[in-house]
């Protein structure tokens, strides 16, 4: 199996570096040749995460591409409330959640506890012939 390839962005959490982040994103959309539906559920599902990050401790965004799709990771984050959210049971129908929103546009999500209680998220979106 080749090896994927990985970027790597540690970047201040807020709006002013949202532009930066879509950037990128784009950048791995046209190099797996994602189309907008695509790419629009992984740019919700990366900025739905940051919004829980700390506004004063920056965050680390790693992607691993290969043919099959797109590997990220997204921490550390802090809230613990957050991993209870994400590890814990579905919420009740109709109720728009943070698990919810995840399922439904990326493949697959987790969340791996790191030092000191942060947690990072990872998520996974296949490509999907146009």
């Amino acid at each position: 199996m080749p090896v994927a390839d990985r970027i790597e962005l540690t970047t201040p959490v807020g709006r002013s570096w949202e532009a930066v982040i879509r950037m990128v994103l784009g950048g791995i959309a046209d190099r797996l040749d994602l189309g907008f539906d695509q790419l629009d559920d992984l740019q919700l599902a990366v900025e739905r995460l940051l919004a829980e990050g700390d506004p004063h401790d920056p965050v680390t965004i790693s992607f691993e591409l290969s043919q099959g799709g797109v590997r990220a990771r997204v921490g550390p984050l802090r809230d613990a409330a957050l991993a209870d959210a994400l590890q814990g049971p579905e919420p009740p129908p109709g109720e728009l959640t943070l698990p919810r929103i995840l399922s439904t546009v990326v493949d697959s999500y987790g969340v791996e506890e790191v030092a000191d209680g942060h947690l990072v998220v990872r998520l996974e979106k296949l490509v999907r012939a146009q």
